[in-house]
């Protein structure tokens, strides 16, 4: 079996979401396709869908399209066979046979060439795969994953994707949230990746001060969870004292002030939003003292919590190991 090299951490209902419906759909074999910006974690959900499936007991290849050749796209996926090409000096089974009776990962699938769209929907709809320079197709049986930062839909509009293949990668659907929405996942991935890197460099693990954590919760993560951990760990490598502090931080996060909302009362949610999250955080998700701190009554923070989907919070006792690891 295959382990995730990271778990999947999260106090987000979404992320709950994210996890409950790839656990539930882990346990068939059909296509599934997962969007979602770069960073998000898209490649850690496609591990817990092949883990929690039939096919755990097989391989788990992940292929980055967007990285083969154009040239070497279609030999790379259904492998090839002596001769084919200047070059070819031996049989070679592509990534599909490699993953024969596992989980292959078509990450960036948006990238793959038009021409090679149709063997890949041949190889999904027929379970059977055509090495280049072969005549005789050998049966598969492997469980596919696609993931994408694209929006298939457009390019198909645009010509640029099959919309026959877009739909049959498309059978579930599994959409991962930009981690600027769900702040309530940023300090417990900052503490994950404290401990991670801490640990790395052979260093006590070091705390992180409450300004570091407003102004971590500030920012707005346009390369989300794969920029909060660079961040992390280079603020882990820097910091010369026990407790990371604005100093060890870049620059834009450390003159990082809520982003500005041009719509008044979007500004004040997004601000309450923050707001109750942070008191959250620093009450350790002890819902009492949280409405004291806020002046609030516990019947209005349970109605502000159903209202943001601060559930994870609502539900964490004061004592209770922080997060959700999966």
């Amino acid at each position: 079996m295959t382990h995730c090299s990271q778990p999947i951490i999260a106090e987000s209902q979404a992320i709950s979401d994210v996890v409950a419906l790839a656990k539930k759909v882990a346990a068939s074999s059909c296509t599934v396709l997962i969007t979602g910006e770069s960073g998000t974690g898209k490649e850690l959900v496609a591990r817990l869908i092949h883990e929690s499936s039939p096919f755990r007991s097989g391989p788990y290849i992940p292929i980055n399209v967007a990285a083969l050749p154009s040239e070497l796209v279609e030999s790379q996926l259904f492998g090839h066979v002596r001769g084919a090409f200047t070059g070819a000096v031996h049989d070679r089974p592509g990534a599909f046979m490699a993953a024969n009776g596992g989980t292959l990962l078509l990450d960036e699938i948006g990238d793959l060439p038009l021409q090679t769209q149709p063997k890949l929907l041949r190889a999904l709809e027929q379970k059977e795969i055509l090495p280049v320079g072969s005549d005789r197709p050998l049966h598969v049986t492997t469980r596919v994953v696609a993931a994408t930062s694209w929006n298939l839909e457009d390019m198909s509009d645009n010509g640029h994707f099959r919309v026959d293949l877009m739909y049959r990668l498309n059978v579930v659907l599994i959409t991962i949230p930009p981690l600027r929405d769900r702040p309530e996942d940023i300090s417990i991935l900052s503490e994950y990746y404290c401990e991670k890197f801490c640990r790395e460099a052979g260093k006590p693990l070091l705390r992180i001060s409450d300004t570091a954590k407003r102004q971590l919760l500030n920012y707005t993560w346009k390369g989300n969870t794969r920029e909060l951990a660079h961040v992390i760990e280079r603020a882990v490598l820097l910091c010369d004292t026990d407790e990371i502090s604005s100093q060890d931080l870049p620059a834009d996060l450390s003159n990082c002030l809520p982003p500005l909302v041009a719509d008044f009362h979007s500004a004040v949610e997004s601000f309450k939003h923050r707001h109750i999250v942070s008191i959250l955080e620093g009450a350790g998700g002890d819902r009492r003292k949280t409405a004291e701190l806020l002046g609030i009554s516990p019947a209005t923070l349970f109605r502000y919590i159903d209202k943001y989907n601060l559930k994870g919070y609502a539900l964490k006792k004061h004592d209770e190991l922080r997060g959700s690891h999966f």
